[in-house]
């Protein structure tokens, strides 16, 4: 059996940050926005104490390996298309909330595309 510095099993380590993972994908499926730092410190230390240059790595842990990569892509995928919905939503509502004023004080809205503006509305 394949074992860490401080003795634990290499798979013990290996399932606690898949567990880790799918707690991460139901944060963030969820919007629970503040729990992906918790979960962002406790996966950084799994992964320092994972980190175990020339350890073995049997049959087992390979597929446990294999899953890790499958589901820390998938967060990965679900993460960045959440921050592209945000950025669409923040452009548009800038967009719709964007005002400049005319020449007598008066407030023009300025909606998507190009236009030409006259200064004297």
């Amino acid at each position: 059996m394949n074992r860490n510095k401080d003795n634990t099993p290499l798979n013990t380590r290996l399932q606690a940050l898949n567990t880790l993972l799918v707690r991460e994908r139901q944060a963030i499926t969820h919007l629970r926005m503040g729990q992906l730092d918790d979960i962002q410190q406790e996966k950084t230390q799994l992964l320092k104490a994972l980190h175990q240059p020339g350890q073995a790595v049997d049959d087992e842990s390979a597929g446990l390996i294999n899953t890790i990569k499958v589901n820390n892509e998938r967060n990965r995928m679900l993460l960045e298309s959440g921050l592209q919905l945000i950025r669409r939503l923040q452009d548009n509502v800038f967009r719709r909330l964007a005002l400049t004023y005319a020449a007598h004080g008066r407030s023009l809205a300025i909606g998507a595309g190009p236009r030409l503006l006259n200064r004297s509305v």
